[in-house]
């Protein structure tokens, strides 16, 4: 069951992002996990536990904190970062296990990892396959890279939310052409389907920064030791 839950923390983990809005350069995103499916029938079971899982992302003037509640509330996840301050900080609260990783955008970026995938990913646009979510119209595409072979991701973006690189772990240092309000990783075990629900301008930053009494801290590679080596862009 642990190694299920480090699967679903590194898929679904939010890291920081890099707004150029359009029409929305500050303001609240909800995201919520609409459909998972996994092909081992006692996996779907245990993953029924996931949907409604929930992501919120506030952002303005370079910062940004990302709040994921995960396995009604078992597994919760945030990140802040600070461009202007070159600061990123993530908390996860994993069934009672506490961890801080302190880290820098900087230092995020020159990941060997994701830059192989930046430099090697794959966007191919299908704008006749279109949807309208929450009235931003979307055109589909896909991203895969020969660094996450068993890994591909199908989003529904929007030109007029411009940026969305980071919202997708993983793909977190490529560049989408749009906003992705939906999108489904596939990989070889399960689906994963993540939703926005809500879009607003109305943002409150006091909240985006960390407070991490009765955390224990790590470094960023620290972390990834902790993790088993899991991958996924961590």
């Amino acid at each position: 069951m642990k190694k299920l839950v480090l699967s679903l923390v590194a898929i679904l983990a939010f890291v920081n992002m890099t707004f150029a809005q359009k029409n929305l350069d500050k303001g609240t995103i909800k995201m919520e996990l609409t459909e998972i499916t996994a092909t081992d029938p006692q996996m779907a079971m245990q993953l029924e536990m996931m949907k409604g899982s929930s992501t919120e992302i506030k952002f303005g003037d370079g910062v940004q904190a990302t709040t994921a509640d995960m396995m009604g509330g078992m597994v919760k996840m945030k990140t802040y970062s600070n461009q202007k301050e070159d600061k990123y900080d993530m908390l996860m609260d994993m069934m009672g296990q506490k961890m801080w990783i302190s880290s820098t955008i900087s230092e995020m970026a020159k990941d060997p990892q994701q830059d192989a995938i930046k430099k090697s990913a794959v966007i191919t646009p299908d704008k006749k396959a279109t949807k309208e979510i929450l009235g931003y119209k979307c055109y589909k595409i896909s991203v895969t890279s020969p660094e996450l072979a068993e890994m591909e991701v199908e989003a529904y973006v929007t030109e007029d939310i411009k940026g969305g690189q980071g919202l997708i772990q993983g793909f977190q240092t490529v560049e989408m052409p749009g906003f992705p309000l939906e999108f489904t990783i596939k990989n070889a075990m399960m689906n994963i389907t993540m939703q926005a629900t809500a879009i607003s301008d109305e943002v409150d930053m006091s909240k985006a920064v960390p407070n991490t009494t009765g955390y224990k801290k790590y470094t960023m590679e620290e972390f990834r030791k902790q993790m088993g080596g899991m991958g996924m862009g961590f």
